[in-house]
């Protein structure tokens, strides 16, 4: 395959398609959070604090990290110019070596308009042991995501990072579009490979490693778990970027492998089927408890909570019917002392509170402060509510623990109505 022809097509194809959906979503993400004030908010914190975190984290790398020039490993620099250019970058970004305690890894970043590439020490170190290819390719990589503008565009695709599997598809092309233009532009396929190896197994293992049948693992370490590692990383596995490169620089001589998916959509389709049923069974577990009377009591932590009151609280007549029906208690108390109609008229369900008073519910019933239902109706400055209860023989001289009466509350909150129709 001739050279122009492997440049024209470093871009992987799923890249492309991959970017115009997340490009996609994120506009349309930010469209709709630019209609509103808290939207607006939210963008511009979440510009904010990405800047403000990322800012701090690169303070501290450009001061303590070895910047990489004509006078610091210059021989690595020169080649890192040439590289640089011809992939068609304007200006060398800023290069910095830092201490990774073994860590291998890299990445490129920018801020405030100057690319930059952080290498971490153990890669680097492989210039003094000759594997300065190995080093390059890895430099190189980073400089593909600076060519492909993939730093640039990051924030613009924030909102899409967030959906499963949709981000992680585009983070994971974009990995192999950088391996296939790291590879050209160093000129040499077989370091490109060992340097994947290398973040496989160590700088010290990587040269022993035979390549083809670590490939191999594609077709015999497979099933469900696998391949949903996969697909919430933001990286493709290394046998298969290998495995990619080899494909695209020396297709003629690799061995075509496939990756079986029979497990894969068998633990798929269990893993529905497994979500379904536990769905299923929390909805048994919730109704069981509400009809065993524990949910008031667990959930809601209100101990001693009846199904009336809930029903009272919820405005569900068909299920007060019901439970009167059924012979509950209409006067039953929870731990406060008080009663379903206490619960109704604290809710505000008139439509509850007019049916528990018509089955014969006490409109004077006290709890354990001495509150009368027509006092909570006071408190909520529900005139309706007080209406119905007086005609139901509420009497507004009844006094609380405090000594106070309807009449007294609904003078404190100066509510000339409540005051008119509770009048002594």
């Amino acid at each position: 395959m001739e050279a122009h022809s492997l440049r024209d097509r470093l871009v992987n194809p799923k890249e492309n398609i991959y970017f115009a959906f997340v490009a996609l979503f994120s506009i349309l993400s930010y469209i709709f959070l630019a209609f509103s004030i808290i939207g607006i908010v939210i963008i511009l914190a979440l510009v904010f604090f990405s800047l403000l975190f990322h800012g701090i984290m690169m303070g501290g790398i450009r001061r303590n990290g070895v910047r990489i020039s004509e006078s610091q490993f210059p021989e690595i620099y020169e080649k890192a110019v040439i590289t640089a250019k011809e992939m068609g970058l304007n200006d060398l970004p800023d290069i910095y070596v830092i201490e990774s305690e073994g860590v291998l890894n890299a990445f490129a970043t920018r801020f405030f308009r100057r690319n930059m590439v952080v290498l971490y020490s153990g890669i680097f170190e492989l210039v003094e042991r000759g594997a300065e290819k190995e080093v390059l390719f890895v430099l190189a990589h980073e400089f593909a995501h600076l060519k492909r503008k993939h730093v640039i565009i990051s924030l613009l695709l924030l909102p899409a990072m967030w959906i499963p599997f949709l981000g992680n598809a585009y983070l994971r092309a974009c990995e192999f579009t950088c391996d296939r233009y790291a590879a050209y532009y160093i000129k040499s396929f077989e370091p490109s490979r060992d340097a994947l190896t290398m973040l496989a197994i160590g700088k010290e293992l990587y040269p022993k490693v035979n390549k083809q049948a670590y490939m191999e693992q594609l077709q015999t370490e497979t099933g469900f778990f696998v391949w949903l590692n996969e697909k919430l990383s933001t990286h493709p596995h290394l046998p298969k970027r290998i495995y990619a490169l080899s494909r695209f620089f020396a297709g003629e001589s690799t061995v075509e492998l496939k990756e079986p998916k029979g497990r894969v959509w068998l633990g798929v389709a269990g893993s529905v089927l497994s979500l379904t049923i536990l769905s299923a069974g929390l909805w048994f577990g919730f109704k069981t408890l509400e009809k065993m009377d524990l949910w008031s009591e667990t959930v809601m932590g209100i101990e001693g909570a009846t199904a009336l009151m809930n029903a009272a609280s919820e405005n569900d007549t068909d299920m007060i019917h019901t439970l009167l029906a059924d012979g509950a208690d209409i006067e039953e108390r929870d731990a406060d002392g008080t009663t379903a109609l206490h619960w109704a008229v604290f809710n505000g369900q008139y439509d509850s509170a007019s049916l528990l008073l018509e089955s014969g519910a006490d409109p004077n019933s006290a709890d354990n402060y001495q509150t009368s239902p027509l006092m909570s109706a006071v408190f909520n400055e529900d005139i309706e509510m007080a209406i119905l209860l007086l005609e139901y023989g509420a009497d507004p001289d009844v006094q609380d623990a405090e000594g106070y009466t309807a009449y007294d509350y609904a003078k404190d909150f100066e509510n000339i109505d409540l005051m008119d129709i509770l009048q002594p």
